[in-house]
């Protein structure tokens, strides 16, 4: 693998932490991170893949940018989640697209679950936990009825991503 494709996959692996970590912070995922991470598909894919790879890993994004965009008609995920999760598709491709897919719908219900937990038993949790950063975010979430999806499409994207990295 050339230094270039390394840097490449690393760029993709840096923008989904990031973008992980600003939806739970903020509930917001930056556009330049899609930006970058299609930019850099673009760059990997003139490097390394042939024109039938590219258009099936075109397809893939196009196939859960459709999908995804009838689950922001619904109201059930924003738009940030649905640009996320299709620039990652573009790189997920069809080998690994069925477990991205399904990691994500099970990782965003796990998700889901612990916030309503947390909205129904939130005040029980005392000690250190109940100081802790990342629980009293998780608690605001939660009582405001606020999923941050891309925390699960991230979580998703990293543990299905071995084909991006053959």
């Amino acid at each position: 693998m050339s230094i270039l494709l390394l840097g490449l996959k690393s760029i993709y692996v840096v923008c989904i932490c990031y973008a992980m970590v600003s939806d739970f912070k903020s509930l917001i995922i930056p556009n330049w991170i899609v930006v970058v991470l299609v930019s850099s598909f673009v760059i990997s894919a003139a490097i390394g893949m042939q024109l039938g790879s590219i258009l099936a890993h075109l397809a893939v994004a196009a196939m859960v940018l459709l999908f995804f965009l009838a689950f922001f008609l619904a109201g059930w995920v924003a738009g940030g989640d649905v640009k996320l999760i299709a620039a990652i598709a573009l790189w997920i491709g069809p080998e690994n697209a069925s477990l991205f897919v399904l990691l994500t719908a099970f990782l965003g219900a796990l998700l889901a679950l612990a916030l309503l937990l947390i909205k129904k038993h939130g005040g029980v949790v005392g000690g250190t936990l109940g100081h802790n950063w990342l629980y009293q975010r998780a608690r605001a979430l939660a009582e405001r009825s606020q999923c941050p999806y891309g925390v699960a499409i991230g979580l998703a994207a990293l543990l299905s991503s071995a084909g991006v990295f053959k």
